[in-house]
């Protein structure tokens, strides 16, 4: 979780001991009671109060006075905002390890796809593909290849000057 030091040990190897952070660990001449009211303050997200955090957890709210001390002493708000941003960026990161993945599968589908498309194009005959049935083939293809490359979100506005080929009479004796 935190960040790691290195400290030796009695024979001399380096071995890796991990550096608790102010959120993890009860701090000098903070009592374990003070430290475990802490870790339910935290535990409550962005909208903790001491207030709310006594109530839900059913703790006697004539306990809020010497919670507030402990908050004061402790440093109970730095703590808990070092401690939301640490879970944003642990959050951010495997959102973005899930898309990475799934990006993944969405590959390897549509590789597959390709795979079968280029088995059904090769027993394809030209004399039993439409002009309807060409421009449909190459329609798919293109929103496929668009899809893929993100080019459909890049390109959702026309570019001006833009130059449209219309095949409508050009496959007619195909």
């Amino acid at each position: 979780m935190g960040d790691k030091d290195t400290v030796k040990t009695a024979n001399s190897e380096p071995v890796q001991a991990e550096v608790l952070m102010s959120w993890e660990k009860r701090l000098a001449d903070e009592s374990p009671k003070a430290f475990k009211a802490f870790c339910l303050f935290r535990n409550m997200g962005y909208k903790r109060s001491i207030k709310a955090c006594l109530e839900l957890n059913g703790i006697d709210p004539k306990k809020y006075g010497s919670w507030a001390r402990y908050a004061r002493m402790f440093d109970w708000k730095n703590r808990a905002a070092a401690y939301d941003e640490f879970i944003a960026k642990e959050t951010e990161r495997e959102i973005l390890a899930e898309r990475v993945e799934r990006r993944k599968r969405q590959m390897e589908m549509l590789n597959g796809f390709d795979e079968l498309v280029q088995k059904r194009i090769k027993t394809l005959k030209p004399e039993d593909l439409n002009a309807d049935g060409a421009m449909d083939l190459l329609e798919r293809s293109a929103r496929l290849d668009s899809f893929i490359t993100g080019a459909d979100k890049e390109n959702a506005k026309p570019v001006q000057g833009e130059l449209a080929i219309t095949f409508a009479d050009s496959f007619k004796d195909l």
